[in-house]
């Protein structure tokens, strides 16, 4: 059991759901879109300390869980939203830089907000040059120094001023393949520093301090972006790989009535579900059946129940099912069990898997692996006794 909260954060409309007496977490969303995901140690806290009004949902009162879950349909992006300011020649707002940096989990305050883009700047023309490079060396530090400077850089190409902006935590690395002219040719500067050299660039690096629970370059960079002077961006969302030909993905249950979990990064379903890379691409791509019972697809089924599971507890189940299924999965992708023959009685024992195969050698007190007895699989190769077939449907 849980209770759901509604209350207002400045711009912001927040559902809280109280998981237990102590925890409470909450999504903020505005305009209908996933925007930050927090969670309070503390229910008394946030009542007592908290300007804040927390009130129960209504009974009548139903959810927009598209809203909730970070989209209404399947186009609205966060590059989107980049788009929409850059389109309106209106000034950057801090709601609306916070609109979109919460896609990334941070939201950033009046106070840091001005701080970092008042932040003075080192500036170097003549990149061309060495002693320029030794200038760049000495203010910033060394590529490979036990201390990196964190911060945002930013190209001017001087006889048009375009320029592009980017951000590291590790400045002089990342500005070491830009002056070296080792980044691989993609976008629109480097193939603009190869074509024209870097004498026809400025060079322009804020470094920043540490902010707990903040990542000041991507904030900065994600103000910068939203200016429409730096048009040798291509991508206008910060900390943003997919950029804007990102398309959702999607886990659901074998007959899609349960949606596990959606992402714009394919990486995420490697990293934070533990899929191996080419096993999520082949049933992505095939429509097949992950563990015999996930489907993943890129097109949201609006039938689906949103599980309530959270991430670490859906990657629990399906290492659960993992160790289910390599223990009962088939030899192959036909094969539905496995026939072993003795050598002298030619006595016949059938196993429905290749596991339980296994364990029949073990409990017999005879070493064995699914590794040999594979290798072992129609040939005529004895294997502890025994020659080993598999049984096709």
């Amino acid at each position: 059991d849980f209770i759901l909260y509604l209350f207002n954060y400045g711009n912001y409309d927040v559902v809280a759901f109280e998981m237990d007496t102590f925890n409470c977490g909450c999504f903020l969303t505005t305009s209908g879109s996933l925007l930050f995901k927090a969670n309070f140690s503390s229910k008394s806290k946030i009542a007592e300390d908290s300007e804040y009004k927390l009130k129960k949902l209504p009974k009548d009162k139903t959810l927009d869980w598209g809203g909730i879950m970070g989209r209404k349909g399947d186009n609205i992006f966060v590059h989107q939203l980049a788009q929409a300011q850059l389109s309106s020649g209106k000034a950057v707002t801090l709601k609306v830089l916070n609109d979109i940096l919460a896609y990334s989990g941070m939201l950033v305050n009046e106070d840091t907000f001005n701080s970092l883009i008042n932040m003075p700047k080192f500036i170097f023309n003549n990149l061309h040059k060495l002693e320029t490079r030794k200038l760049i060396d000495d203010m910033i530090g060394l590529p490979h120094g036990k201390i990196q400077q964190r911060g945002v850089y930013i190209f001017t190409y001087i006889p048009t001023n375009q320029k592009y902006v980017g951000s590291s935590s590790q400045l002089a690395l990342r500005l070491k393949g830009y002056l070296n002219q080792t980044h691989r040719s993609l976008g629109k500067l480097i193939p603009l520093i190869m074509e024209k050299g870097l004498s026809e660039f400025k060079l322009e690096v804020i470094c920043l301090p540490n902010y707990p629970d903040l990542n000041p370059e991507i904030v900065l960079e994600q103000y910068y972006l939203l200016d429409p002077s730096f048009n040798l961006n291509t991508i206008k969302v910060s900390n943003n790989p997919s950029g804007s030909t990102a398309k959702p993905l999607y886990m659901y249950n074998r007959d899609k009535s349960i949606l596990y979990y959606f992402t714009l990064q394919q990486k995420d379903f490697i990293s934070k579900l533990n899929i191996d890379h080419t096993t999520f691409t082949k049933h992505l791509t095939k429509g097949t059946y992950y563990l015999g019972k996930y489907l993943f697809l890129r097109e949201r089924v609006n039938t689906a129940k949103v599980t309530e599971m959270t991430l670490p507890e859906i990657a629990i189940m399906l290492q659960q099912d993992r160790v289910k299924f390599n223990i009962n999965k088939p030899v192959n992708g036909l094969s539905k069990s496995v026939l072993l023959i003795h050598i002298d009685s030619k006595e016949e024992i059938v196993f429905e898997s290749l596991g339980k195969c296994v364990k029949f050698f073990l409990s017999k007190g005879l070493p064995a692996t699914q590794t040999t007895l594979v290798k072992r699989l129609n040939t005529s190769i004895p294997y502890r006794g025994y020659i080993c077939k598999s049984i096709e449907k």
